[in-house]
C-alpha cells in the first residue's frame, strides 16, 4: 500500500512538469497534497501518533483545499489559461523529470539516511519530490508556476521529516503550514501585480525594470 501511495505522489510531480496549462497545474498541486495527507493518515493508522493525525488534517485542509483554492482565484482573476512557458522542450523536461527520479532513489540508497519502519518507502519518493520541485521552478517562466515549483519542494521536505522521524514537533509544523500558506498569499498577489504591470506572468520581463 505505501509503496503504490509513494508512486502515486511522484507521478503527481512528473504531471506537473508535462501541463500544457498554468491552470492544469492546481488540480495536479491539490492531488498532491491529498494523497500526502493520505501518507500521514496512514502513518497514524500504523503508529497512533497523534500528531500525525493533526498533520494529516492540515495538509488535507491547508494544502489540498486552501491554497489551491487561492491560486485558482488567482488565476481566474488574471485570466491566465495560456499554455506554459519553459526553459526547455516539454520531452527535455520528461526525460529529465525521469533522470531526477533515478537520482533521487540513487542518492537515498548511498547516504543510508535514517528512517522509520512505516516511512522507509516514502523517503526516496521524497528526495525526488524536492529534486523535481526544484526543477519546476527552474525550467518554468511565469511566476506562478515556480510557486507550484516551490509548494512541491516543500512537500517532499514534509514527506523527509514524516519518513525519518514520523513529523516535526506540532509547533514547528503549525509554523510551517502558516508560512506555506502566506507564501501562497504573497505569490498570488505577485503574480496579480506582475501580470497588472507587464500584461505577462513571465519574469523575464522584470529585466525591463532595470536601469
Amino acid at each position: 500500500m505505501e509503496q503504490w501511495i509513494a508512486m502515486l505522489l511522484l507521478i503527481s510531480a512528473i504531471w506537473l512538469l508535462q501541463i500544457r496549462k498554468i491552470s492544469d497545474s492546481v488540480p495536479i498541486l491539490a492531488f498532491q497534497s491529498f494523497v500526502l495527507a493520505l501518507t500521514a493518515g496512514a502513518m497514524w493508522y500504523q503508529t497512533k501518533l497523534s500528531h500525525l493525525l493533526i498533520a494529516a488534517l492540515l495538509t488535507l485542509v491547508v494544502k489540498a483545499m486552501i491554497i489551491p483554492a487561492i491560486l485558482h482565484y488567482t488565476i481566474k482573476k488574471i485570466d491566465v489559461h495560456r499554455q506554459v512557458e519553459r526553459v526547455t522542450s516539454k520531452y527535455t523536461s520528461l526525460l529529465m523529470a525521469i533522470i531526477l527520479s533515478v537520482a533521487g532513489f540513487y542518492v537515498t540508497s548511498r547516504l543510508h539516511l535514517p528512517s522509520t519502519k512505516f516511512g522507509e518507502p516514502y523517503l526516496p519518493v521524497s528526495i525526488t519530490l524536492v529534486f523535481l520541485g526544484t526543477f519546476i521552478m527552474i525550467d518554468h517562466k511565469k511566476a506562478l508556476m515556480q510557486g507550484i515549483g516551490l509548494i512541491t519542494i516543500e512537500n517532499g521536505l514534509f514527506l523527509v521529516a514524516q519518513s525519518i522521524s514520523y513529523g516535526m514537533p506540532m509547533m514547528v509544523e503549525l509554523g510551517i503550514f502558516f508560512d506555506m500558506l502566506v507564501t501562497v498569499v504573497i505569490i498570488g498577489i505577485l503574480s496579480l501585480r506582475i501580470h497588472s504591470t507587464f500584461e505577462s506572468l513571465n519574469i523575464e520581463k522584470m529585466s525591463n525594470l532595470k536601469g
